[in-house]
């Protein structure tokens, strides 16, 4: 079943209206200085935060909207705007909670960064590849990355119910900057067609 049909079979299970517009769509949530704690939960707290710091006003899609998830984008900053590795290499895990149930749960996102380990999709390398590092006549430097997912089964984001993604961490070492998520995929939107 691909995205779409899965979508639709969804919308229509709940009775969500189906004539929404059909397009892609990134969701986004910046934590600010979230500092040392052991669990990030993201698409939670709106308060304060600028257009540019998020997309939604609360953790639920319009009475017209829904969405599939196909990438989830963890993505960290200093202070100064500088990328940093997210959550410096250690041990995370990440659970999707969609409504009341852990849809994704504890998968662990470590070993998709960087150049710790393979990444889950084979789309792209991680593991030590010249990918991951910068070779110079002097030293090998190693860049820093956001941690990116792509999900080989859709998840769904049904419109008016309310979901969050939680990342748990062993220490948790985030800093004073920002922590981004990112969730991109396919979905619908409200679209007016001829009512106005």
């Amino acid at each position: 079943m691909n995205q779409i049909t899965k979508l639709g079979y969804v919308d229509n299970k709940l009775g969500a209206p189906s004539d929404g517009q059909q397009t892609t769509r990134i969701l986004f949530n910046t934590i600010v200085a979230p500092g040392t704690t052991s669990q990030l939960s993201f698409f939670k707290n709106f308060q304060g935060l600028t257009n540019g710091q998020t997309n939604l006003t609360s953790n639920k899609l319009d009475s017209m909207e829904s969405m599939v998830i196909k990438t989830i984008m963890l993505t960290q900053f200093a202070t100064n705007g500088t990328l940093q590795t997210f959550g410096g290499f250690v041990q995370q895990t990440l659970s999707i909670i969609v409504g009341n149930q852990t849809v994704v749960k504890n998968i662990p996102i470590h070993l998709n960064q960087g150049s710790n380990g393979q990444a889950y999709d084979r789309l792209h390398t991680n593991g030590g590849t010249n990918s991951d590092i910068i070779a110079s006549a002097s030293s090998t430097v190693q860049l820093t990355m956001p941690c990116e997912i792509r999900l080989l089964t859709d998840i769904v984001i049904p419109p008016q119910v309310a979901f969050e993604v939680r990342v748990e961490s062993t220490q948790g070492v985030y800093g004073s900057g920002v922590v981004v998520c990112a969730l991109s995929g396919y979905g619908k939107i409200f679209s007016a067609g001829n009512t106005f």
